[in-house]
């Protein structure tokens, strides 16, 4: 009897640590979708449907953000009060180090509308990024040790280079796009959040080969 009854307690054990808030890792957390991995990037897809509250789980590495629908927000550290955040306009992108500043929190969307964010996690370098500039058609967004990040805008026909020697390109709108470079040519149809990881030597000429603006972020690892 006393073998069974400990045997059941310790299957409650989880249960009740997540009852009391502690975190979990972030790819345990039912709304953070793991949608790509390797060892310089995961790509993470959150969406939370209007009421959802997150569990509390942890960021450990520096990160690339891109909003892709918005939605009020209400964020709550580990251990301190829950601040209430203003909808973030849909392509809005910023950098958070949490590789040096960790942190564990939970987000609520108390809206009537979809709260939908893209987390790259940076892992790894590819070594350095060349040219550390933007291309054709692109604005910098973000250039620091970690990465070098542009907004893309295609109209239909436009094109721009993706440069070596990694990088992740994010749709923020549905779009159909085509990728040429020395290994030959892809086509692509991309829903938001649709994304295409990159890794070679040789620059990816990026091309908007459908009927609507294409509009992307693009996260070049240095």
């Amino acid at each position: 009897m006393l073998p069974r009854l400990l045997a059941l307690l310790l299957c409650f054990l989880p249960l009740a640590a997540n009852a009391t808030g502690e975190p979990i890792p972030i790819e345990q957390e039912p709304r953070h979708r793991l949608k790509f991995e390797n060892e310089h990037m995961r790509f993470f897809d959150v969406e939370l449907e209007p009421g959802y509250q997150s569990r509390y789980h942890w960021h450990r590495s520096d990160g690339v953000f891109v909003n892709i629908a918005s939605a009020p927000t209400i964020a709550q550290d580990l251990g301190k009060e829950p601040i209430q955040r203003a909808e973030r306009a849909i392509g809005e992108t910023y950098f958070i180090d949490y590789g040096t500043h960790p942190k564990a929190h939970r987000v609520s969307n108390p809206g009537t509308t979809p709260y939908r964010v893209v987390d790259a996690e940076i892992l790894a370098s590819c070594e350095p990024a060349s040219p550390l500039a933007e291309g054709p058609n692109q604005t910098l967004l973000i250039d620091n040790p970690r990465v070098l990040v542009t907004r893309i805008i295609l109209h239909p026909g436009e094109s721009t280079d993706l440069h070596a020697p990694c990088g992740m390109l994010v749709a923020v709108f549905a779009a159909s796009i085509s990728l040429q470079s020395a290994a030959g040519l892809e086509s692509m149809d991309l829903q938001p959040t649709g994304f295409k990881w990159r890794q070679q030597a040789d620059t990816v000429k990026l091309v908007n080969t459908g009927k609507f603006v294409f509009h992307g972020v693009d996260i070049r690892l240095k």
